[in-house]
Parts: structure tokens; sequence; C-alpha cells
């Protein structure tokens, strides 16, 4: 147990994921984590591991803790208990709240890659029909929301997130012109 331990992160921040949405549950933070292994095997830079725990497993956090005192609260004393200064604190906080649009550091672009990815390919289709269906949308219209707001959009930034990026861009995009043809 301690910060080089992301069971550690997982077990704290796990019943934080309870009332998020299916495609931003607990499972989700799962995948996250078992994509930035791949990833970060491929990367070669210096890995703060505790910094790249903290961000896979805090990935979905972010709006909480930047609203809910409460929750910001309770992560700073769990951080602190096992083993962070407050400096790396305030600095991985930085890290959480950019991670995902604009990241800087190696271990935000591997979380960043890690957490796109899912948007594409076979996974990402059944994702963004699933959201689609849930919020009443026709499936000419959740293609096109596909299409145009995440199928080209996502710029990847390690060199094992293009390669995977390409292969799932190829996949979705073969398969929404067949569907397309068969509505």
């Amino acid at each position: 147990m301690g910060k080089y331990d992301i069971d550690t992160y997982l077990e704290f921040v796990k019943p934080l994921y309870d009332s998020k949405d299916p495609a931003h549950n607990f499972q989700h933070i799962e995948r996250i984590i078992e994509r930035s292994g791949a990833i970060r095997e491929n990367v070669e830079s210096n890995i703060r591991l505790e910094l790249l725990y903290f961000l896979t497993s805090f990935h979905g956090l972010g709006k909480k803790l930047h609203l809910d005192e409460y929750a910001q609260k309770m992560s700073r004393d769990f951080l602190v208990g096992i083993g962070w200064y407050e400096d790396e604190i305030e600095f991985g906080f930085e890290c959480l709240r950019r991670h995902a649009k604009k990241p800087v550091e190696v271990e935000e672009r591997i979380v960043h890659d890690a957490n796109h990815i899912e948007l594409l390919g076979a996974f990402g289709i059944a994702k963004a029909f699933t959201t689609g269906g849930a919020l009443g949308q026709t499936y000419e219209e959740t293609i096109r929301i596909y299409e145009e707001d995440y199928l080209d959009k996502v710029e990847f930034q390690t060199a094992i997130g293009r390669r995977l990026a390409e292969e799932g861009r190829k996949y979705a995009k073969d398969f929404l012109t067949r569907l397309k043809s068969e509505l």
C-alpha cells in the first residue's frame, strides 16, 4: 500500500464513481488503467507512477473535485496519508484539470490517449449508440455527432496512441459507411 500502488488509489476512488453514468463509471477507469499500462510500456520517458496512478484513478472525478469542497478535502487528506506532499498534490490537481484536453506531462498524455482510444473502434461505436439511445437520438443523429465530434477530432499524444487510433478510426469509418448504406 502507498503512493506507488495502483490498488491504493482504486480503493479510495471506487465509491466516488457510484453515481457516475454507465459510460464514465468505475469500469471505465479500469479500462483506462489497462490501456495506460500498454501505452506506458511503449513510452520512452521517466514516468512518475504516483502521478500516472492518480490521473488514471481520478480521471472522471475532476469536475467533482473542482465543485465539491468535501470531496476535494477527502482526496487531499487521502493523498497526504499515502505520502504525497502539498506541492505534489497541487501539481496533480493541475494535471487532472488539463489532461483530457491539453495534456502537457508524459503521464497526462498517456491517460489522455488511454481515455480517447475508447472512443474509437467497436467499443466507441457501441458507447456512442448507447449514449445516443439514452438521449433519444436517431441513428442518423448519433452517427453525425460521432463523426463530427469524435472520429477525427482527437489528436493522440503518444506514438502507440496514434497507431491504435488509426486502427480504431479505420474500423469505425468502415462500419459507419456500411451502417449508413443500410439505413
